[in-house]
């Protein structure tokens, strides 16, 4: 028989166990080649220029990501492959006890190996391209474009992934070489009788393990929550405490769990709980190091997903809020007044308004003492103090259709883009502190409880101010000004703007200005900019969330089934002393459903404390709020695909150890 046959053969027969391992392969395939694939939706999507340069922007970047990814995918489809060779081993040590040479076990495993990896890729090709329609539809969601419905299938990044798996593949097949020319025919029969042992025999220092594991634990849920500049500074101690500290909580698992549940005897003999029981302890015991770091890829993937989300959720939701004018040019350069009016043609435009910041020597850590419950972390303390004349604050406000503010001469208030910024500082408004402004004491008031927004900005521009009569800054130097217009139609716009640039390009050259740069920006660019970036984050959490949530999946899945031949001769034992096949599935089912929720139930914890504080320094950063509405979707993505995999480890667990009967019972139906 010819070795390409009996490769075939052999995958056809033990295609239980290549289920997982062709499955896992067509994922990685599908996602590599679909987050690939940017760049051939600007054939069905009909974008403006400035949409064209997002999209494109964001193919690069996934591009780059792309390497990170190749690398992950390229640990789990080695591990994938590790597993299925040592299922395997004890078949390899009957074909040399039958005289084989080695090369031709090796041979046999390249074919398997060329036939598993056409099979997956072109499965993977396959389902990527129908996967980059679909993305294509959701990126003209998220543009708020319309689209061409017609097939797309991108040539290079086809090429790009055969090259790239091509690669894994022949890494696979050297290191398999490898493995069976160094490997002694004793080991190959003797293997599944080979058992792992565990690491912590005794209970007390399991125990002992588990309270080191909780302190460390602790240690880094405090390190991160203390404050933004304490987890900026310390994140790479918080996740090497907090990684070291989940790994050791899985290895006290395997001495503490199982003489924990033992205290409840009548839990503990029920069904089959005894049985269980001790295959996740043995389990846990010689696998709790990648266990922790499955869970710690969970927390990656729970993160990205939810981060992901949140910021495209709140980039496109805050958009009205942050072009609250057609058009804002800031101005910091040296120009008239009588000049920037005739640059910026305010005679031809519907209505206009200007803000004038004034800043002096104070900085913001003057403030600080005044921001009750705050983390004034998040705010750079050298920053300086600014400054907004009442009388053009309120100009601004009623141009977006807001009520004027009225206070005292001797009376400020703060504004601010962010509410929590404004609840921080509701203390220091009701008790009318003293603030010292340009020489002169005023005293605060809680004149204004909303954000405000002063102009149109792809990021707020005034994150902090303090309101104050005219009189107090009228005589002072201006910071920058920022010049609000708005037009007769959101149609007028971009030819406005081109002609507007023109204007300060050459009045830039006709005055000499030395390193001029336009610093006008529309409503049109800021939404498209928001859109755009909210585009980006989201794709980046699924292609990062989805790669480590498959990766998880298949590690936990691969063990179980590993496990499945081993556990079959306790099954048979089972059926033999009368136990009923519903009882001994329900088993099954428990022991796959707590191996798969211990690691997915510390990643939640985890995330429960880290996402709230990564998504707090996103939040500041784009001045948004609310990080946490979209935490059903990322519970959807993570339910689909960790759940998938769960089923099929369930199923794959129960057909490895079901006995010749209840198999025979199962076909005659």
């Amino acid at each position: 028989m010819k070795f390409s046959k009996l490769a075939l053969r052999n995958v056809k027969k033990s295609y239980k166990d290549y289920f997982v391992y062709f499955m896992t392969l067509m994922f990685s395939v599908c996602l590599f080649y679909t987050f690939n694939s940017f760049s051939s939706q600007e054939q069905v999507l009909n974008l403006s220029t400035s949409q064209s340069t997002v999209l494109k922007t964001v193919g690069q970047f996934m591009n780059v990501l792309s390497v990170f990814v190749a690398i992950v995918l390229a640990f789990l489809i080695l591990y994938a492959n590790n597993f299925l060779i040592r299922r395997r081993k004890q078949e390899f040590g009957i074909y040399m006890l039958l005289g084989m040479p080695k090369r031709d076990i090796s041979r046999i495993l390249v074919y398997e190996t060329m036939a598993v990896g056409f099979l997956s890729l072109l499965s993977g090709l396959l389902l990527g391209g129908l996967c980059s329609q679909l993305l294509g539809v959701f990126s003209a969601g998220m543009l708020q474009v319309s689209m061409s419905f017609r097939l797309m299938f991108s040539i290079p990044s086809a090429i790009t992934t055969i090259v790239s798996f091509t690669v894994i593949f022949v890494i696979i097949m050297l290191l398999n070489t490898r493995v069976i020319a160094k490997v002694k025919l004793i080991d190959l029969l003797q293997s599944k009788k080979k058992m792992e042992k565990a690491r912590i025999r005794r209970p007390w220092v399991s125990v002992l393990v588990l309270l080191i594991s909780l302190t460390l634990l602790g240690t880094a849920y405090y390190l991160a929550t203390s404050s933004l500049q304490t987890f900026a500074v310390m994140l790479v101690p918080i996740l090497m405490i907090g990684g070291i500290g989940t790994i050791l909580f899985f290895m006290s698992l395997s001495g503490f769990l199982l003489q924990f549940i033992r205290f409840s005897k009548r839990t503990y003999y029920r069904n089959l709980h005894m049985v269980v029981l001790r295959q996740i302890n043995a389990k846990i015991s010689s696998a709790s190091t990648s266990m922790g770091i499955v869970c710690l890829m969970l927390l990656l993937a729970i993160g990205a997903l939810s981060c992901g989300f949140s910021l495209q959720h709140s980039l496109v939701d805050s958009v009205d809020q942050t072009t609250p004018y057609m058009y804002t040019y800031m101005q910091d350069e040296n120009i008239s007044e009588k000049d920037m009016k005739q640059l910026l043609s305010l005679q031809e435009v519907k209505r206009w308004n200007k803000v004038n910041v004034y800043t002096e020597k104070e900085t913001l850590k003057t403030i600080l003492p005044l921001m009750e419950g705050y983390d004034t972390d998040k705010l750079y303390a050298g920053a300086p103090l600014e400054y907004i004349s009442l009388s053009e604050y309120n100009t601004a406000m009623e141009a977006q259709g807001n009520k004027p503010v009225s206070i005292d001469s001797r009376e400020a208030f703060f504004i601010s883009a962010k509410d929590d910024i404004l609840d921080a500082l509701t203390t220091a408004g009701e008790e009318h502190k003293l603030i010292a402004v340009y020489g002169q004491k005023l005293k605060l008031v809680n004149a204004q409880k909303t954000s405000s927004f002063l102009c149109t900005s792809p990021m707020p521009e005034i994150m902090l101010a303090l309101v104050v009569p005219d009189a107090i800054v009228q005589s002072q130097a201006i910071d920058r000004t920022y010049w609000n217009i708005d037009l007769a139609s959101e149609a007028q716009t971009s030819a406005y703007q081109t002609r507007v640039e023109k204007n300060f390009t050459d009045y830039a050259k006709q005055t000499g200005m030395q390193d001029y740069r336009y610093s006008g920006t529309t409503r049109d660019e800021v939404r498209e900019s928001s859109l755009g970036s909210g585009m980006l984050f989201v794709y980046i959490g699924l292609y990062l969330g989805i790669v480590f949530l498959v990766s998880s999946a298949a590690v936990l899945a691969l063990q179980q089934l590993s496990d499945a031949d081993d556990s079959k001769s306790n099954y048979d034992i089972l059926r033999k002393i009368g136990t009923p096949q519903r009882m001994i599935d329900h088993s099954i089912l428990g022991q796959i459903a707590i191996y798969f929720m211990l690691p997915l139930s510390l990643a939640i914890v985890h995330a429960m404390v880290g996402v709230p504080v990564v998504s707090g320094a996103f939040s500041f950063l784009f001045g948004l709020q609310n990080m946490w509405k979209t935490n059903l979707m990322t519970a959807g993505v993570v339910l689909l695909i960790y759940g998938t995999y769960f089923l099929i480890t369930y199923y794959g667990y129960r057909m490895a150890v079901q006995g010749p009967k209840h198999k025979q019972k199962k076909l005659s139906d």
